[in-house]
């Protein structure tokens, strides 16, 4: 496939994920008076992200909940605060994008050579870290309960740093489970829910797996290198914290079996941390059609705080 459209197809993918608004209503969004305004964060090296922040519920607030941009350069911008309706507590939601990403990108149009060389696996966790040391310092009430909220690729750095920090008390998870990448795709592609071959695309990646100006269904070879093979599982044992996952059985683009395995590691590791909520015909978002399931899972959350 065209290395262009391939990434159009992932940027739409990606708003489509995060939502289950039309692409229509999400811009109209993005440019109303309602659509939250951009804050930037700098980070100790010098460079900068746009992030947001609103409040749930009444305040003071005893509970954070951190969010981390996903895969591609979609900003947050055009999901958010009703991504999570539902949720039952008084809360400080702040959502950060990742480097580069503008205030009002849907990623639809590739995301550029400087964002792609900071999209690595520990720049997330560095940026992630710093962003939540940085918001608890300076809020005026220390927050009772600190949640992480990981969605598709947003579980990788989400995991990652609730077992760095120990300030860390919750993990959230919508569509992810235990599986590598490789397992992923190799099910889906045996599924018939992806139509091109990995082992094929792998081939290639290895060829030069640094290169960050090659391109593979929408991201660089060096991307696809780290996270092909990278294993979350050692990260997950290691938190005792409370853990939310939610999954739809029907995603096609992380099979449920990966949220399945998942828990039955914890179980074979005798830990009781983790619960599961997979939803009937739901998809990648956890949405079945005109009906959200993340109202739900945030309800979920909201009763574990």
């Amino acid at each position: 496939m065209n290395t262009t459209i391939s990434t159009l197809l992932l940027g739409a993918i990606i708003l489509i994920v995060i939502s289950g608004c039309t692409r229509f209503q999400r811009l109209t969004y993005m440019y109303s008076n309602e659509a939250l305004k951009p804050n930037i964060h700098r980070y100790q090296d010098g460079g900068d992200s746009i992030y947001y922040d609103f409040n749930v519920g009444s305040v003071p607030v005893e509970t954070f909940i951190f969010f981390y941009g996903g895969s591609g350069c979609a900003s947050w911008k055009a999901v958010m605060p009703r991504y999570v309706e539902g949720l039952s507590v008084s809360a400080k939601v702040l959502l950060l994008n990742k480097r580069f990403v503008r205030d009002r990108s849907t990623g639809m149009f590739g995301c550029g050579k400087d964002f792609h060389q900071y999209n690595n696996i520990e720049q997330w966790v560095s940026d992630y870290s710093d962003f939540i040391l940085s918001q608890i310092k300076k809020a005026r009430n220390q927050p009772k309960n600190v949640v992480l909220v990981g969605v598709s690729e947003g579980t990788v750095p989400a995991v990652r740093v609730a077992a760095k920090l120990p300030l860390v008390t919750h993990l959230a998870i919508i569509g992810d489970g235990g599986y590598t990448m490789k397992t992923t795709l190799k099910i889906l592609y045996e599924k018939g829910s992806i139509f091109f071959d990995p082992d094929e695309g792998w081939k290639r990646i290895q060829a030069n797996p640094n290169s960050i100006d090659e391109m593979w269904y929408g991201n660089t070879y060096r991307w696809w290198s780290q996270m092909m093979d990278y294993d979350l599982m050692p990260f997950f044992l290691r938190l005792d914290i409370p853990i939310l996952v939610g999954m739809g059985e029907n995603d096609q683009s992380v099979p449920v079996e990966s949220a399945y395995y998942l828990n039955s590691e914890f179980q074979r590791a005798g830990k009781e941390n983790l619960t599961l909520k997979v939803y009937p015909k739901a998809d990648h978002g956890l949405n079945d059609g005109d009906i959200s399931y993340r109202k739900d899972f945030f309800s979920a959350l909201g009763s574990m705080l």
